[in-house]
């Protein structure tokens, strides 16, 4: 585990905060869908660039398989789990 200088406080890798990034759309959207390119869209300045939508979509990845987030098609939506769980934080 990686904790910062300041405190123990673990800190987040650039995929922990992509994944997080994407969570929050989805729990924002939901209970609608949002495609993957919508996504890549709000997330990278250019849409176009491989490296940034492989790290969208390698974080749509980790959340599905995390069961955090549902694939129907090229759409995503937060799972009952995570909207619960964000739910009982609030």
């Amino acid at each position: 585990m990686n904790a910062s200088c300041s405190g123990g406080e673990p800190r987040l890798h650039e995929t922990d905060i992509l994944q997080s990034a994407v969570l929050t759309i989805l729990l924002d959207a939901y209970p609608a869908q949002r495609s993957e390119d919508e996504l890549v869209r709000e997330l990278t300045a250019d849409p176009r660039d491989v490296s940034k939508r492989d790290a969208v979509e390698n974080a749509v990845r980790e959340l599905v398989g995390a069961g955090l987030a549902h694939r129907n098609g090229s759409f995503l939506f937060a799972t009952q789990a995570a909207v619960r769980s964000e739910e009982l934080r609030s």
